[in-house]
């Protein structure tokens, strides 16, 4: 049985395709999340059960703004970070208007 691949909507790389995250991020990309100053981020779970966090890649101090409104920016793309139904984290672009989907910053 042949697994469904779809690409990262940020640099095209194929992964096996996820329905419940259909436009998710690659762990590449993921791994680029910063905040809107360019400041980059680290996504993690909060818990073994759970939970998310965004955490400055370079102090390892908690970013509350992302933390609070999961909004994260890849290669200039605003992105919602999220805990994953089943653990880790799944990042996904918000289309211009900020709800579910795709979308670029203008």
């Amino acid at each position: 049985m042949a697994i469904d691949l779809v690409a990262c909507p940020i640099c095209g790389r194929e992964q096996p395709a996820l329905p419940r995250y259909p436009d998710y991020l690659c762990r590449e990309c993921v791994a680029r999340a910063e905040t809107q100053d360019e400041r980059r981020l680290v996504l993690v779970n909060t818990s073994p059960t759970g939970g998310f966090a965004a955490r400055y890649a370079d102090t390892g101090e908690l970013c509350e703004e992302a933390t609070i409104t999961h909004v994260v920016h890849v290669d200039g793309v605003r992105c919602r970070a999220d805990e994953g139904r089943l653990g880790g984290i799944v990042v996904q672009p918000l289309p211009p208007d900020g709800g579910p989907g795709g979308g670029q910053d203008g």
